[in-house]
């Protein structure tokens, strides 16, 4: 097993941390709802003595903002990540589809510190390509603020499977060059048309977040040497992929665990572990 020395976690629902959650009750059930969890709420710091457990050193805390409730609010993520020193980074959840509200939204997250924006187009009830979205997008690009689709089966039963597929991000690819766009969970079960999405087009990533097919172990492997090929992911896409556990539903040491056992030499596992998602953060290495 190669030895990374540390990691950047770009995939962490901080759904149940007591942080985020503020005492809401009312809000800790829809997202129960919503999320089909049971796992107990838990303090901020039980959260980071597990990263830092798993080599860890920094993880994006992504929001949601479905058309009822912000999961968790854009101001809890901002309180954290105030506060962390640095290990965490927020990615604002905001709908697109509310126009110019949207577009206000993403400019005071862009002020209060924000790195990016995480986007679930079926939970939002929007698709991808929809044009107009493109101000949205535009905006977005302007303000080099990253995009994280969900692309990809989802656990949540009221998610339209067709508005995941990783080809539908690809109309606003091509249209905004500039604007990075992170394709959560490598598009799975769609994966080759999730890789070659990256690799045809510069400003496409892939996170690696989620579990599938059994253990992480098992799910890691199936992808990156039964679907994927060692030499493929080295050749075409050491680049392009971000490591992330999708935390709470899988446990981030467990997912790194799977990950470094891959048959990938030290080089490329430190950029999927870790480079790749300070590049695409405009984050400088420590």
């Amino acid at each position: 097993m190669s030895v990374v020395t540390s990691a950047v976690d770009f995939h962490i629902h901080p759904v149940i941390v007591e942080e985020a959650l503020l005492g809401d009750r009312q809000l800790e059930k829809k997202i129960r709802n919503i999320y089909h969890i049971g796992t107990a709420v838990q303090p901020l710091d039980a959260l980071t003595k597990m990263l830092k457990t798993a080599g860890i050193s920094k993880a994006v805390l992504l929001s949601i903002a479905t058309p009822e409730v912000v999961m968790p609010p854009n101001e809890s993520i901002k309180n954290i990540v105030e506060k962390s020193g640095g290990m965490f980074v927020g990615f604002a959840g905001l709908n697109p589809i509310k126009g110019d509200e949207a577009i206000n939204e993403l400019e005071k997250a862009h002020s209060e510190g924000f790195k990016g924006v995480k986007l679930y187009p079926p939970l939002q009830n929007f698709k991808p390509n929809d044009k107009k979205l493109y101000v949205f997008y535009e905006r977005a690009q302007q303000l080099n603020m990253p995009l994280l689709f969900h692309t990809g089966v989802s656990w949540i039963r009221e998610v339209e499977l067709a508005y995941c597929h990783p080809l539908e991000i690809e109309d606003l690819v091509v249209a905004f060059p500039n604007l990075k766009v992170i394709l959560a969970h490598m598009g799975f079960p769609w994966v080759w048309e999730a890789a070659m999405m990256a690799v045809k087009y510069e400003n496409v990533y892939l996170d690696l977040s989620g579990v599938f097919t059994g253990t992480p172990k098992e799910h890691i492997f199936h992808v990156f040497t039964r679907i994927l090929t060692p030499s493929f992911v080295s050749r075409f896409l050491a680049d392009k992929i971000v490591f992330g556990s999708d935390w709470p539903r899988m446990e981030p040491f467990k997912m790194a665990e799977a990950v470094r056992s891959l048959p990938l030499e030290k080089t490329v596992l430190d950029k999927i572990m870790r480079k790749n998602a300070l590049k695409i953060l405009n984050i400088e290495e420590e």
